[in-house]
């Protein structure tokens, strides 16, 4: 067994390692189209390169990196095509997540971590630093509602909307917050038609919000690479 290593923090190396190279992908310090070096990180990290190829395949299901035969790990280039599929998701999933969240208010759930991560969110700087706050408490919100399925598959997506969040940072206004705090005092109030009515125009309005930036910033879809003869 492998001893920890100071950078990562604590838990099953391979999900620790994912976390972090996360992380670094999410906020650009490893850019797009760059290869993962699994010597060069195996080195930082002071681990054997087992817990580095086990944390691939985690990230790969996540979309943040591709693996192919004599190439390695390559980060994934965020396209327009990923924001719109990110949008689409979420306009299904969040309020299906509001409305169970309002559901289980009105039948007694506590609903005071949820009025923290509004609280949190809403003491941080708007930019790029309160994309975290943003995504933790949509994440807060998944967990209010108590849907086994619905929480496996949003996790699965949860960094990719990070990573979205990071990419909009413009989208981080008042009038965001104040669309937050009418989301959350619907589901603490237990109304569960308003929670899912709101999220829905949470969600859309960033769309529209965001969109046309991002058609500006991003390749419509990914590059494709020449094959070597």
């Amino acid at each position: 067994m492998e001893s920890p290593s100071p950078l990562l923090p604590r838990g099953p190396l391979s999900e620790k390692v994912a976390e972090v190279l996360r992380e670094r992908i999410i906020s650009g310090e490893l850019p797009p189209g760059g290869r993962l070096n699994e010597r060069e990180l195996a080195a930082e990290f002071e681990v054997s390169r087992i817990p580095l190829r086990e944390a691939l395949p985690l990230l790969e299901a996540e979309g943040f990196i591709t693996t192919a035969p004599r190439r390695g790990a390559v980060v994934h280039t965020f396209t327009l095509r990923d924001a719109e599929e990110v949008f689409d998701l979420r306009m299904q999933l969040e309020p299906l997540a509001a409305a169970c969240a309002a559901r289980r208010v009105a039948a007694g759930a506590d609903a005071s971590p949820l009025l923290e991560a509004l609280e949190y969110a809403r003491s941080g700087t708007p930019g790029e630093e309160s994309s975290g706050r943003n995504s933790d408490l949509h994440e807060q919100i998944v967990l209010l509602a108590d849907h086994h399925l619905l929480r496996r598959m949003t996790s699965l997506m949860n960094g990719r909307v990070r990573w979205l969040f990071r990419l909009t940072p413009e989208r981080d206004t008042q009038a965001m917050w104040r669309e937050h705090e009418e989301l959350v005092l619907a589901i603490t109030s237990g109304q569960v038609a308003l929670a899912s009515a709101l999220a829905t125009a949470h969600v859309e309005r960033g769309r529209s919000a965001s969109l046309p930036g991002l058609a500006e910033r991003l390749p419509k879809e990914p590059v494709a690479r020449r094959r070597r003869r």
